[in-house]
Order: C-alpha cells, then structure tokens, then sequence
C-alpha cells in the first residue's frame, strides 16, 4: 500500500496554518542546503560527479542493462559473452566481404571505385557488404540497443569520423564475421588463396610496421604494431569481444573527466592532455595490445611458425619486456612467412602492405594506398613532398630498415636540433592522465 501523502489535506484555504508554514520552513531550508551544497563543490569537479551519477543512474535503472557498468571493460565483455556468444566449433572465417564509406558506391564523389570492384569482382564466392555511415548506426542500433546498450551508446558518444570509422569495423566484423578492409586496399590475391582462409582459425592479421633502430619510438607507438586496415575475424570473437569493450571503457571515461575529443599529432588546436589520443583510443595501440593481452591468455597455446628464420642483422631494439609476456614484439621482429599461435594468424608485415616495387614473395595479398583522409584535422594526410608536412621521411624509413642502423647516426650532434614533433609529443604524454589503460 501506498504511504499516505505529506501533502493530503492542504489546500489553498488552509495554507497558512501553523502545519504548513513548518513544511514549508523545512523544505526552505532542505532548498538551501542543497543549494549550499551545490555551490561549494562545483569547483570540485561536480560536473564530473553528476555525469558519472546520471550514466550509473541510467545501466541500473534500465532492467535491460541491468548489471552493465562501461567503467569497467571486463564486465562489458562478460555481457557481450552471454549476448552473443562465440561458436568455438571447427569452421572457417565466414565468406563475406566488409567495407564502409560516408556515401554509397553510386554517389560521384565515392572513390576507388576500381578498388572496391576487384574485391568484390575476384571473390565471387564471398558475400561483399558496403555500408555507409547511416547504414551502420541503424545495423548497430538493432543489435545493441536492447542487449549492450553501453556499446552503442558509447559509439555515439565518438567525437570524431575516424575514431567511429575505427569502432565501426570492429563492430562489424564481430557482429558478422569476414574481412574487412579499408577502401583504399588494392587487393592483389583473391582471399580463398590466402595462407589462412583453408584453414580452422579465428583472427587473422599482419603487422604494420618493423623498424630495428634505437629511436623506434620516434617512428610507431609499438615495436611491432599490427594493423587494421586489413584483417579477418569469425563472429564474436573473443578479441574483438575484449577490443570492443576496452573502448567502451576508454570512451565513458573520457565523457566522465571531461576529455571526450580526439587527438592525434597533427590535429591543430587540440590538447594533449585535455583528449584522447586516436591510436590509443581505437587505433592500432588498442587493438596491438589487444591482440598481445589475448595471445598471453592463452593456456599452452600450440605455435606453427611457419619459417623460423627472421630478418634481423646485428642488436634487436624494443622495450623491456615483462615475465608475463610469454608472446611478445619480439616473436615477430623480422617475421618472413605466416604464424599460427592457436587460433590466431599473424601475416608478416609485407602481407597486407606489399610492396608493388618489389616482390616480396607469396604471403603478399593486399596493397594499402595509406589516404589518411582523417588527418590534419579531417582534410587528408599531408605527404612527403606536400607543404607542411611535418613528419619521418619515407624513403629514410627504409633505409634505417634495410641497414638496421641508428636515425642518430644522421643527426649533427649541434645545439641548433630541433627535437622532431612527435618526440616532444611523447614527453609531453608522459605528463598526461589518459583515460586509456592497457590491458
């Protein structure tokens, strides 16, 4: 039964008995305090309290979400588990073909039309899905709105095209299975030629880059980084599954200390400490650690490297690397062929970058234009040769990687250096608190 009203019997005739001047004393006064209250702890971050009490407020109270906490990346990946289960049976990466860009593929400002066509032209046996960015809202609403909320909303909470971009893939490949790769991919093998498609693996990717020099840092964010402009993936798989919900993690922590834009180098006007960074937030530093976390997860995983000699002349440079990192950068330093490390599969760093200049052998499957239209503040990746470019050269790059020498060994020793963009970059991260926290 219902608690009888304070209120019951007060009308406008009687209100100014002694009664209600007392109510209406101790509700000035409960005003008062609150508002008392309210305006002594502003300055003490309250806006951060009251979005942190209204998201927690909103999973609690929502019978859906019930249980759901974005704060915490290891409880969204327990609800996506029971959501959407992975089938562990023996199969192959489903047959489907994934891609997306702003408009269709008959809009005249649509590129690389020629591109797309030979994915889906010399794969006639895989299903080819090219999605927009309305399309993918509407196809992640359907599956997420009344089983994870958090994902959804927290892909609606991205600030920027290339992080939902980045998050769109993910999400598309756990919810479906298949490759996705980026627009600007030139497919060079159909995929039922590739090392994996024949057999029973779950992931599938290739790493980014491989500089042996003293300075890495100066050149990638990771000794060895796997990419993501090309990968393959069964239907919720367990990486996918723990990358997903580290994002989530990563963006609801953004929104609760006010820090829910995007950085990246060369954005201007941005801070760096006031933001997340791209590469950590959905970028290949997520999705390198990801992989590694998963990798090191596994109970006495089986390994199939398939060529066992590595191109390495003279010292390996990299980080330190810790007692629990069982598979680590190191494994994969100078990689030449495939490696199986359970049901994973990763592609030597020519596979899915290769090299059109010179042949780099039969594990070459998809060249990467690199267009970058999401940098420099969304207006495309400022080149080599470009005005303001403001970057490593290329062509040195190579060099350090075919000599495996130090960058130092070309810098004059002088008072007049310039210390290179992203080296101060790195040291000014170093003075941040990010919201993103590895695995």
């Amino acid at each position: 039964m219902n608690k009888p009203s304070p209120y019951r019997g007060i009308t406008s005739s009687n209100s100014t008995t002694p009664k209600f001047k007392k109510l209406s004393i101790l509700v000035g006064l409960l005003l008062g305090f609150i508002i008392f209250k309210f305006s002594t702890n502003w300055s003490m971050n309250t806006e951060e309290r009251i979005i942190t009490e209204a998201l927690n407020n909103f999973y609690r109270l929502n019978p859906k979400s019930r249980g759901a906490n974005p704060y915490d990346a290891s409880v969204t990946a327990d609800r996506m588990a029971k959501f959407f289960p992975y089938d562990e049976s023996p199969r192959r990466i489903e047959k489907s073909i994934w891609q997306m860009w702003k408009v269709k593929s008959t809009d005249p400002d649509f590129p690389h039309k020629d591109l797309v066509n030979k994915w889906k032209n010399e794969n006639p046996t895989y299903k080819y899905n090219l999605l927009t960015d309305d399309e993918i809202l509407e196809f992640l609403k359907i599956h997420f709105k009344d089983t994870t909320p958090e994902v959804l909303k927290a892909f609606e909470m991205l600030p920027n095209k290339i992080i939902k971009s980045d998050f769109s893939r993910y999400l598309l490949i756990y919810l479906n299975g298949g490759v996705y790769a980026d627009i600007d991919t030139d497919l060079q093998k159909p995929v039922d030629t590739w090392f994996d498609s024949d057999r029973n693996v779950g992931f599938v990717v290739a790493v980014e880059e491989d500089i042996n020099v003293e300075n890495w840092q100066h050149y990638m964010t990771r000794r060895i980084q796997f990419e993501q402009w090309t990968f393959k993936a069964k239907a919720r798989h367990p990486i996918l599954r723990k990358l997903i919900a580290k994002i989530v993690e990563t963006t609801f922590q953004a929104k609760k200390n006010d820090k829910l834009q995007a950085y990246y180098k060369d954005f201007k006007g941005v801070d760096r400490c006031a933001s997340v960074d791209i590469m950590e937030w959905t970028g290949p530093v997520v999705f390198t650690d990801t992989i590694y976390a998963h990798m090191n997860s596994m109970d006495n995983p089986t390994i199939v490297d398939i060529d066992q000699q590595r191109d390495i002349a003279g010292e390996l440079y990299g980080p330190e690397v810790g007692e629990d990192e069982i598979i680590s950068w190191k494994f994969f330093a100078g990689l030449r062929a495939p490696v199986m490390i359970d049901d994973v599969v990763i592609y030597p760093r020519a596979s899915f970058r290769e090299d059109k200049e010179n042949n780099c052998g039969k594990y070459c499957y998809v060249h990467h234009q690199f267009g970058g239209s999401w940098k420099n503040n969304g207006k495309g990746e400022i080149k080599p040769g470009m005005e303001g470019y403001d970057g490593p050269d290329p062509t040195e790059i190579e060099e350090l990687r075919q000599k495996e020498v130090s960058k130092r060994d070309f810098i004059d020793d002088d008072e007049d250096y310039e210390e290179p963009l992203y080296d101060k970059t790195v040291r000014l991260a170093k003075r941040c608190l990010h919201p993103y926290t590895p695995y």
